[in-house]
């Protein structure tokens, strides 16, 4: 399976007519999630193992974090915010925004944009800069 297709999934609902709450909370999730597995790819097509023994989540958005590109940056903080509409769709029941097809949207789109910046910087000209910059981090932090 690709990750994008969560995406696609995500996609589908918000745009349906009168999705039901648990439609759209499905679709906050699922698009976090798409975005997830992208970034899990992303670097393991980089060359880079991702440990266990951390939050996994966590771990992902700071290799993006401190790849020194830009764009990647500001993408992993928009990961964050991801993460945790994704929490609140999943964990908190008595949250009504999460339920709220425009809220829903406007994360799916977010996600989607966030999709489009990691493949284009990471497979772009300054990828092997990326992967130098991670790995210096990651020697830098023993990750």
């Amino acid at each position: 399976m690709k990750p994008k297709e969560f995406q696609d999934l995500a996609a589908g609902i918000v745009e349906k007519n009168n999705p039901f709450p648990s439609e759209l909370r499905t679709a906050i999730s699922r698009s976090y999630y798409a975005v997830y597995n992208l970034g899990i790819k992303l670097l393991k097509d980089m060359g880079f193992t991702i440990s266990k023994k951390l939050d996994v989540h966590v771990f992902m958005r700071r290799h993006f974090k401190y790849s020194g590109d830009i764009e990647l940056i500001e993408a992993a903080e928009k990961i964050k915010h991801l993460k945790n509409k994704r929490q609140h769709a999943d964990y908190e029941l008595d949250r009504t925004d999460v339920e709220k097809q425009q809220n829903a949207k406007a994360h799916v789109y977010s996600a989607d944009r966030v999709i489009k910046t990691l493949e284009k910087q990471c497979s772009g000209k300054n990828r092997d800069q990326i992967i130098k910059n991670i790995k210096a981090w990651r020697e830098a932090t023993k990750q």
